[in-house]
């Protein structure tokens, strides 16, 4: 229920109001950096739209509502790509928009990672928002409003901001050792157990990087923060041959791009303010856009940290 959203009262509210004014369809971008909670709220407004006996708020237990958490719902279709939304999913969805809905209600059509989207599959999403079929509707996510300037005007803007500490129930420490990032804090509140001031040496990351490949578990996931956490915090005293190891330990254990780029993401998060090459760091980021020689790129980044 939207009432069970512990952040962004405005944004409830707005979707609410939403609610009560009935559109026939519409095109709505959701942005802000927690990309988990711009999809919670996206499945919260498709419950909304959807639920069975919807008064006010969802229920949040009707087949409607329990099948879109699950998102097993006929008329609920969530795209996301790692590397940016093809044009052929895109014409998928126009097929899908031509037909009947399923369930007899509204369709609703989830974009992930909508800032990644190249500029032939924005013009064919175009042409889709322009004039929405009766019962459809659009919820895109995008970690910022650096998109196509023509998807921008079509659709009805909501921010999403990041949640606080208080608001999930953490400490600070725990909450930048997350990043702010509600999904993973819920997790570790919910097993309870971890001590996320255990250290994990720098040397390890290789093997912790392995074991989260293989498990695909939170506790392996955190296992690599620890050790990427004790390179930023021992790199005064590294050499440039250790910091040479780290990366080879790295590259050898993580071929996956979108993987390397996690690491970027959080070393340069967790480093922050207290960078003094924070400036040229983030320059480095930008260029992870490109088609790169990742391990030149690791090297440069992690020996100007």
């Amino acid at each position: 229920m939207f009432k069970d959203l512990v952040s962004n009262e405005k944004a409830k509210k707005f979707l609410q109001n939403e609610l009560r004014f009935g559109r026939e369809a519409g095109t709505y971008l959701f942005y802000g950096s927690d990309r988990d909670l711009l999809k919670k709220f996206a499945k919260a407004f498709a419950k909304g739209l959807n639920c069975s006996t919807y008064e006010d708020d969802f229920c949040g237990v009707c087949e409607n509502c329990i099948r879109i958490e699950s998102e097993t719902h006929g008329d609920l279709e969530i795209i996301e790509e790692s590397n940016g939304i093809k044009i052929d999913q895109i014409r998928g969805l126009g097929y899908k928009d031509s037909i009947n809905s399923y369930e007899g209600k509204r369709k609703i059509y989830i974009i992930r990672d909508i800032e990644k989207m190249r500029k032939e599959s924005g013009n064919a999403l175009l042409k889709l928002i322009e004039e929405p079929n009766k019962g459809s509707f659009f919820i895109l996510l995008s970690n910022s409003l650096n998109i196509l300037p023509t998807i921008k005007s079509r659709s009805i803007l909501l921010n999403i901001q990041i949640e606080t500490p208080e608001e999930l129930g953490v400490s600070k420490f725990e909450y930048e050792f997350f990043q702010g990032n509600s999904r993973d804090i819920e997790e570790y509140k919910r097993l309870g157990y971890i001590d996320l001031k255990e250290i994990v040496s720098y040397q390890e990351i290789g093997k912790k990087i392995k074991s989260w490949i293989s498990t695909q578990s939170f506790e392996d996931k955190v296992e690599v923060y620890k050790a990427i956490r004790d390179f930023i915090n021992t790199k005064e005293y590294l050499t440039v041959i250790d910091k040479i190891y780290f990366v080879e330990e790295i590259m050898q254990s993580a071929s996956d791009r979108e993987l390397l780029k996690k690491i970027v993401n959080y070393t340069i998060s967790t480093v922050g303010k207290n960078s003094k090459n924070l400036e040229k760091l983030l320059e480095l980021k930008k260029i992870l856009r490109s088609p790169i020689n990742m391990k030149n790129f690791l090297l440069t980044f992690f020996t100007e940290l």
